[in-house]
């Protein structure tokens, strides 16, 4: 497992995706109590409850605006008036008070709290420069023309990426593994990625597969996509030597996540050469295991994760 794993509206049919995260972006705002009686233009009003023009484009990251259409913004306007007045229906049949809710808002509360101090965090980070990106190439140019062809698995929990590493140490083809379970496009082709060169794949893959030997399969990887498995099919030098221009972005990309997580890494050993920490695997074992009987009893089934979407590993 790698270091990261410890820590850690009604959408139009034409556009549901970009609905979907404003649906999401408002009723975070909403749930935030944005929105007031005595300042700025008001773009919509529930009773005394006001949203102004300055909350409303606050509330939308600038990304998701900069491809937003003005029917998109009114579907957000129209969600945020929906999302206030289910609020209000809400409190005023109780639910506020309800131990369960209360327990949500605190985890997602503590989740946005510690996402926003990383962020924090990583955007004071020294950015690197044009000349250490170039020293960097110019040392390791022979690395960017090296191909390597790739096969890749993709699943959503770590219990399932290990199971699958462990049929494929036990003698299971990588291809049909990648076939039953992968959740990327690639699976129906055994999880063939074909042939790729660095900066061409998302980082945490690309750290392990040039330092894999044709025919190795890596440990679990994990990556915001989810847990990864590859296996390197074959490698060859490549034709011609890149130029720096040409992997420019890929070198300042690889650059760039390595010293975030350089000093990710050194402050979370800080936050925990701070505090007291204990983590109970045995209870965890106990927990586990007098639940999956409980359910045994019950006569449940568990139901298997599952999902689709495009390919995780090459590089956006």
């Amino acid at each position: 497992m790698t270091r990261a794993r410890r820590r850690r509206g009604r959408a139009v049919p034409a556009r549901p995706r970009a609905i979907a995260f404003v649906a999401l972006v408002c009723c975070s705002a909403a749930i935030a109590g944005c929105g007031r009686s005595d300042e700025g233009e008001a773009l919509a009003r529930v009773d005394g409850k006001s949203l102004t023009v300055e909350d409303f484009y606050a509330s939308i990251p600038e990304h998701l605006l900069a491809v937003m259409s003005l029917e998109d913004q009114q579907e957000a306007l129209e969600t945020w008036v929906k999302t206030e007045l289910f609020y209000r229906e809400g409190v005023r049949r109780g639910i506020g008070r309800d131990d369960e809710l209360r327990r949500r808002l605190e985890e997602i509360e503590r989740e946005m709290v510690a996402q926003d101090c990383i962020e924090r965090l990583l955007a004071d980070v020294e950015e690197v420069t044009d000349a250490e990106a170039e020293e960097y190439f110019v040392a390791h140019r022979n690395d960017y023309a090296i191909q390597v062809r790739l096969a890749h698995i993709l699943v959503r929990s770590f219990a399932e990426a290990k199971r699958s590493r462990e049929q494929i140490r036990g003698g299971a083809p990588f291809e049909t593994v990648a076939a039953a379970v992968s959740v990327d496009r690639t699976a129906s082709l055994g999880g063939d990625l074909g042939y790729m060169r660095r900066g061409e794949m998302i980082h945490e893959l690309e750290e392990v597969a040039f330092d894999l030997n044709v025919g190795e399969v890596s440990d679990v990887i994990e990556s915001s996509f989810g847990y990864h498995i590859i296996k390197v099919l074959d490698r060859h030098p490549g034709a011609g030597q890149p130029s720096y221009e040409s992997k420019r972005a890929a070198v300042m990309n690889f650059l760039t996540s390595q010293r975030r997580r350089r000093v990710f890494d050194e402050w979370l050993d800080r936050l925990e050469g701070r505090a007291s920490v204990v983590v109970d695997t045995a209870a965890l074992r106990r927990a586990a295991r007098e639940r999956i009987e409980g359910k045994a009893d019950a006569g449940f089934i568990a139901d298997g994760e599952s999902s689709s979407g495009d390919s995780a590993a090459v590089a956006p």
